[in-house]
């Protein structure tokens, strides 16, 4: 009990003591708090400081609705406003922290009014500052800029693909598949007038490790330099793919048709170059085994006949010619007067191909072949420089006449095409010779 009064004692003296003279400890309050301002504003006095931003330019639709544009928008866009500014520390201290979103710098294009081709017009640059802010803006550097207006057109251009330096691998790859085959260049008129090609930049060393890359577009002029001040539609990068190829040596085969004038014939005929390298994925390599040429036609001809053609015009789906390798062949066809032999061979020289172990194959003994070529050439022939080959797939039992593949001397051709082949059951003549 005697706890409990001493403790009710003690508070009920605190009480008395909180409430004495409870006026002057106010006003000894408030006098504390005037004192504190008074030491912050003494603290942290107002300061100028510079702050850096890149001008903005807005309003374009304006006059692009016109049919208009800033010539020297992209130099603009790359100017940076120097403003300087006034303010207690602390709260310039806090606009150095978050200068990018609290201070902008611009020039409306809006504001111009009435404007035509050719106009130079000063446009005054307008900083924004946090709103409500207790900041003054001293100066701004440069408070003005120029705008040159001129005429907006648009150009569409094919995009080209340049190769940067060599890979391992880099020339087994295939012509580049875009993204987008042409772009729209659009700017001011002087501008895109300069503009002679777009082009995108290729890594090798990319391409070949990655098969997709991602290129930024860049426009050059005739020199070789690039032009700025123009835009690209519908985007500025292009995605190039490649794939990776085998490669494969053909020969050319030309194809004649008609025939030469009477007491002439062909004596020869060469292209130059006689195989060309092609490339290209496995599959479309497989069904390549020769490059068929357009036929020539000689017929009534007295005179030799030279054409030239265009590889990559008769290439299939899939298939290139190997970079470096020619792109044209010429075809030379030789005509000559011609003079005409006959000479016997044995059906030795000729070669059966494709035979089938159930069939016996017979030709004739001898076999007469009509050699066509100039005097000087024929009386030079030697039998042994002369061949043949036989296709005999397919063929049955009984007698055909069969297409023969002559492998004679240079400058030397036959008008026969065809031999007799009897074809027989094997066994068949052994059989027969058994029977009673």
């Amino acid at each position: 009990m005697d706890d409990l009064e001493r403790k009710a004692g003690r508070m009920k003296r605190f009480q008395e003591l909180l409430m004495k003279d409870i006026g002057w400890k106010l006003l000894s309050i408030a006098i504390a708090a005037i004192m504190w301002f008074m030491v912050i504003s003494i603290d942290q006095p107002e300061d100028t400081r510079t702050y850096s931003t890149q001008l903005q330019i807005t309003g374009m639709e304006s006059l692009t609705a016109q049919g208009l544009t800033i010539a020297n928008w992209e130099e603009l866009s790359e100017t940076k406003v120097n403003i300087k500014i006034k303010g207690q520390r602390t709260a310039l201290d806090r606009l150095s922290q978050q200068q990018s979103d609290m201070i902008t710098a611009e020039v409306d294009v809006a504001d111009l009014g009435y404007v035509s081709n050719g106009d130079t017009r000063t446009a005054e640059v307008r900083v924004t500052l946090p709103s409500g802010s207790s900041y003054v803006i001293v100066s701004k550097s440069p408070s003005t800029v120029e705008l040159s207006i001129e005429t907006l057109v648009s150009k569409e251009f094919p995009v080209e693909i340049s190769m940067n330096g060599m890979a391992d691998g880099s020339d087994k790859l295939s012509e580049p598949e875009l993204s987008m085959e042409t772009v729209m260049v659009k700017g001011a008129k002087s501008a895109v007038d300069q503009v002679a090609s777009v082009r995108a930049t290729v890594s090798a060393a990319d391409a070949v490790e990655l098969g997709v890359v991602e290129s930024k577009l860049v426009a050059y002029d005739a020199e070789g330099e690039t032009v700025s001040g123009i835009t690209f539609s519908p985007q500025d990068t292009v995605t190039v793919s490649y794939l990776m190829q085998d490669e494969k040596q053909i020969p050319l085969q030309v194809e004649i048709t008609g025939a030469p004038a009477e007491g002439y014939h062909i004596l020869e005929i060469t292209t130059t170059p006689e195989t060309i390298t092609v490339m290209g994925e496995e599959a479309a390599l497989n069904r390549l085994s020769y490059l068929t040429l357009e036929p020539i036609d000689v017929a009534g001809r007295t005179t030799s006949v030279s054409k030239a053609f265009d590889l990559a015009d008769y290439l299939p789906q899939g298939v290139q010619l190997k970079e470096g390798s020619a792109q044209s062949v010429q075809v030379l066809v030789h005509i000559a007067r011609s003079e005409e032999t006959t000479v016997w061979l044995s059906s030795s020289v000729v070669t059966l191909l494709h035979t089938d172990s159930q069939y016996a194959y017979e030709l004739p003994s001898s076999i007469s072949v009509t050699l066509v070529g100039t005097e000087d050439v024929l009386e030079n022939v030697d039998e042994s420089q002369i061949s043949a080959t036989v296709d005999v797939s397919g063929l049955t039992p009984g007698v055909h006449t069969t297409e023969v593949i002559w492998q004679l001397p240079e400058g030397v051709s036959t008008t026969d095409t065809t031999i007799s082949v009897t074809v027989t059951q094997a066994g068949a003549e052994e059989n027969d010779s058994t029977e009673p």
